[in-house]
């Protein structure tokens, strides 16, 4: 009888049992979007790669072919720039688990290596070059192969004319020519739908820079690196990955949902 007593009276005295409370989700802002944007710059063979040691500027070809077969293996959706500027405006709605795929500087590489296996796959990107060096230097584009790759779906931004930092620059007639310049050639060369979007050169932000971009006229200006995450708030510099070589990281941003203990197939080393 008195060990159920004591036993009730230890039950009268406890506390009550604290609710479980889930923690709160991150509060987003109400129009922000997880698109992964991803930045290329040169996609060759490691021969050709000598001398380029920051693995976000060369890529072999066959990595790339890998990620781009595994957008397409697992089905993610590959959407242009444009279309995550239409969204953040509230103009369209994108896929679930969409990307973005962009390529910076315009090197010949990314038209020779690059553009084929986009169009096997029948995806888009947006090419960023530098102007300057179009039909100049045979290691990059030539406005032909610019109308050629806009032909096929690709979309073509601005770099600058000459490839140079925004946060540097201290002239205003040299904002100019470099911001709203460039996009204007553009226009010219490649009519309205191309010099909508612009790219800063090397990822330098300043609010010159972007004071210029939204001056020229521009919808959008991407950044470098940042993240997945992008709202209106950011339209002017919009925040992306650079892409590398390392598959597991780049399964981590196009597919966070896959199993971090999934194999991930590499490309043989050369």
């Amino acid at each position: 009888m008195w060990p159920l007593l004591f036993g009730a009276w230890l039950v009268a005295i406890a506390p009550p049992a604290r609710p479980t409370v889930p923690n709160p989700p991150i509060q987003r802002p109400p129009d922000s979007l997880r698109v992964p944007i991803l930045v290329y710059h040169n996609v060759q063979p490691a021969s050709e790669a000598r001398g380029i040691r920051a693995p976000d500027l060369t890529m072999r070809p066959e990595v790339f072919a890998t990620q781009m077969k595994y957008l397409k293996d697992r089905g993610i959706p590959v959407v242009s720039l444009a279309s995550l500027v239409d969204a953040l405006e509230g103009k369209r709605t994108l896929p679930p688990g969409a990307v973005v795929l962009t390529f910076d500087d315009g090197r010949v590489n990314q038209y020779e290596r690059a553009f084929p296996i986009l169009k096997q796959y029948g995806f888009t990107a947006t090419f960023f070059p530098f102007t300057h060096a179009m039909d100049r230097n045979r290691r990059y584009f030539t406005w032909a192969q610019l109308k050629e790759m806009q032909a096929a779906g690709m979309t073509i931004g601005s770099h600058t004319s000459l490839h140079v930092r925004v946060d540097r620059m201290k002239d205003s007639a040299q904002m100019r020519a470099e911001v709203s310049g460039t996009r204007q050639v553009l226009i010219e060369r490649l009519g309205p739908a191309a010099g909508q979007l612009f790219a800063y050169p090397f990822g330098a932000l300043a609010p010159a820079g972007d004071s210029a971009v939204r001056a020229a006229g521009y919808r959008a200006g991407r950044a470098y690196t940042g993240g997945p995450w992008n709202s209106l708030a950011t339209r002017w510099r919009l925040r992306s990955f650079p892409a590398t070589e390392d598959m597991k990281r780049f399964v981590s941003i196009v597919d966070p949902g896959a199993a971090a203990s999934a194999p991930v197939r590499r490309p043989p080393a050369q």
